[in-house]
C-alpha cells in the first residue's frame, strides 16, 4: 500500500475561500510535518516493492516502485448518476483523490493546487486532464454538499461518492490505505477522517506510476501533466 496518510490538524475553523487555501501553500511544510504519520506508517514508509523514488522528469511527483491498474468501481457522481472510474476516464490522464469537505488542511491544498496546474495549461490541454475526487465520509458528503465544495476549486473536478463498502473497494483496488473515521465519544461531535493525503496520477495506459505528494508547487504539477499529455507516460 502506498503509505502517506493525513491525520486531523487542530486548526480552528474551516478553511471556506480560494484565498485561505492558496495561502496553505506557504506552510505546507508545517502541515506535512504534522500529518506525516499515523497507523499505516510515516510518509518514509515502504511501499510495496519498495519505497517510492523521485524523478527528474516529473519534478515534485513519487513514482511507485510498481503500478497499479485504475480501479474498476462504479460509485455516484453528484448528479447522482452512476461513474465508473475506470471507464468513464479510460485512457485520460487522470487525478483521483479520496478525501472529505469537512477537512481542514490537506483536501483543500490538494484541490486548490490541482485546479491552478490545470489552469497553466494550455486550453486545449484541460479538457485532457480529469480530476476524480472521491469522499471517504459519505454520512457527511452528500452529492449537493461535495458539488458545492468542488466549485469552489474549479466545476470540471467530478465527484464521487457511495456506500462505506463501495469506497473501501475503490481505496483498495487503488492499493492506498483504508480510511477511517476517528468518531468522538460524545454524540454529535465533529469528527476527522484519517485518508491518503495524496493525489494517484492515472496515465493514457490507465495505470497509475506516480503521486502529487501535498507538497508539489503548481508549477511542477503543471509541468508534470504538460509532459504526460505530450509524451505519455515514461520512467
Amino acid at each position: 500500500m502506498h503509505p502517506r496518510t493525513e491525520r486531523r490538524l487542530h486548526i480552528p475553523g474551516r478553511r471556506k475561500s480560494r484565498l485561505v487555501v492558496t495561502l496553505a501553500l506557504a506552510c505546507v511544510s508545517i502541515l506535512l510535518a504534522a500529518c506525516s504519520s499515523g497507523p499505516q506508517g510515516d510518509a518514509t514508509a515502504s511501499q510495496v516493492g519498495g519505497p517510492a523514488q523521485t524523478s527528474a522528469t516529473y519534478p515534485g511527483a513519487l513514482l511507485f516502485p510498481r503500478a497499479y491498474p485504475k480501479p474498476d468501481v462504479t460509485l455516484t457522481d453528484t448528479s447522482e448518476t452512476p461513474y465508473n472510474i475506470a471507464a468513464d476516464t479510460s485512457h485520460r490522464i487522470t487525478l483521483v483523490y479520496f478525501g472529505y469537505t469537512h477537512c481542514p488542511d490537506l483536501c483543500p491544498l490538494n484541490m486548490a493546487t490541482a485546479a491552478a496546474a490545470i489552469r497553466e495549461l494550455p486550453k486545449s490541454d484541460r479538457s485532457r486532464v480529469t480530476m476524480v475526487f472521491v469522499t471517504t465520509d459519505p454520512d457527511r458528503d452528500t452529492p449537493s454538499v461535495i458539488r458545492t465544495w468542488l466549485d469552489h476549486f474549479d466545476s470540471n473536478f467530478i465527484g464521487l461518492d457511495g456506500s462505506i463498502e463501495q469506497i473501501r473497494q475503490a481505496e483498495a483496488r487503488t492499493g492506498i490505505p483504508l480510511s477511517f473515521a476517528e468518531h468522538s465519544s460524545q454524540p454529535g461531535a465533529s469528527y476527522a477522517v484519517v485518508h491518503a493525503g495524496y493525489v494517484l496520477v492515472y496515465t493514457q495506459d490507465n495505470h497509475s506510476h506516480l503521486e502529487f505528494p501535498a507538497e508539489i508547487s503548481v508549477a511542477q504539477e503543471s509541468h508534470d501533466l504538460a509532459t504526460l499529455l505530450q509524451h505519455g507516460w515514461q520512467r
